[in-house]
């Protein structure tokens, strides 16, 4: 059965993406997009339509599922396994009691069931849930005393891409008629990987600039008198006379060396160690661990790169092509005011999965 020019299979995914995303057509499709890069996306109209019709049962069940009648029995012992389990799959549950995924679906959607996804997140524990909500107090307070204060803060981070990268094959699959025993090589013999380094402020993205192999306290040292002045080019003059500049806890960037040049150098700077203190373990309050490093790999593995100087050019690539979204930056930059508020309203614990 189609469903205009989706067939059964999409219209499937359609309608499970749109549920994930709780009903926000928008966030939807780019959810889609995200999960299904080689298929057409459908526009937000098309999620909301086919939600509708499904729930005025306008798409076909099979005819041996429309018409049965679920007995309180069955209806009692699925619930019965979802509550025990909620990890359980509609696919188990029906193998287990001897019912189709049909029925088991149209339990859940009666008693108004969905299906969410954990989200990862960066293990948090206890004693630094104080440091996160004093930055994020801090990062408050002063947006409120002068609201265009975000915009002075040059977010930076580095990252590593490795040759194999990530890829989802979860939907990969062949339609034939015999089976290919197809193959797919999961590692590589011949590794490597490249350092990057990136910052974000405003709605400028500097870099990506290559790293050494390995970086310590002289070597950032060296980054910060060299490549990095240069790459501050790109910023007027009237935002680097009085930006803030950030860094995490990596202990390159906690050398003695490089604090006494931070502090001779940056009035105020964000670190471990300086003179505002970075909290620990909060990739999810910096954009370029939230947004940019994501959607950069995202775009860099479309095609695995076979060589270091290939996966160079490709981090290159898709950093100019970013650079040229200034709203998408603007965007990231300034969400770091909404992900303090609602990380303090977790007492500087986990917040992600809220957002």
């Amino acid at each position: 059965m189609e469903n205009g020019h989706y067939s059964n299979h999409d219209v499937a995914d359609i309608h499970y993406v749109y549920e994930l995303c709780d009903g926000n057509a928008n966030r939807a499709v780019r959810e889609y997009a995200r999960r299904f890069p080689n298929r057409p996306t459908p526009n937000a109209r098309t999620f909301i339509r086919i939600h509708l019709r499904l729930a005025e049962n306008r798409i076909r069940q099979p005819a041996n599922e429309r018409f049965r009648i679920i007995s309180p029995s069955e209806e009692e012992e699925i619930l019965r396994l979802i509550t025990e389990d909620p990890k359980l799959s509609v696919r188990r549950i029906a193998i287990r009691l001897g019912l189709s995924k049909w029925t088991v679906w149209r339990v859940f959607k009666r008693e108004g069931l969905h299906p969410y996804h954990f989200k990862r997140v960066q293990e948090i524990i206890e004693p630094d849930y104080g440091g996160r909500a004093v930055f994020c107090s801090w990062i408050l307070r002063m947006t409120r005393s002068e609201p265009n204060f975000l915009k002075k803060i040059l977010w930076t981070d580095e990252a590593t891409f490795t040759r194999s990268g990530y890829v989802n094959h979860r939907n990969e699959h062949l339609w034939l008629h015999e089976n290919p025993y197809a193959v797919r090589e999961s590692t590589f013999q011949h590794q490597f990987s490249v350092n990057v380094w990136a910052g974000m402020i405003g709605n400028i993205l500097i870099g990506p600039l290559i790293l050494p192999a390995v970086m310590n306290g002289l070597r950032f040292l060296q980054f910060l008198e060299t490549d990095f002045l240069d790459a501050l080019i790109e910023i007027p003059l009237a935002y680097r006379r009085r930006m803030t500049l950030q860094l995490d806890g990596a202990p390159a960037h906690f050398a003695t060396n490089v604090r006494s040049h931070l502090n001779e150098n940056y009035p105020m700077w964000i670190g471990r160690g300086g003179t505002i203190a970075w909290p620990p373990c909060s990739p999810d309050l910096t954009p370029l661990d939230f947004f940019l490093w994501g959607t950069m790999k995202q775009k860099v593995y479309v095609d695995v790169p076979n060589t270091r100087e290939d996966l160079i050019r490709k981090i290159i690539q898709v950093g100019n092509e970013l650079k040229n979204d200034k709203a998408m930056i603007r965007r990231s930059t300034q969400h770091v005011s909404v992900r303090a508020t609602v990380c303090l309203q977790h007492d500087g614990g986990r917040f992600e999965q809220w957002l």
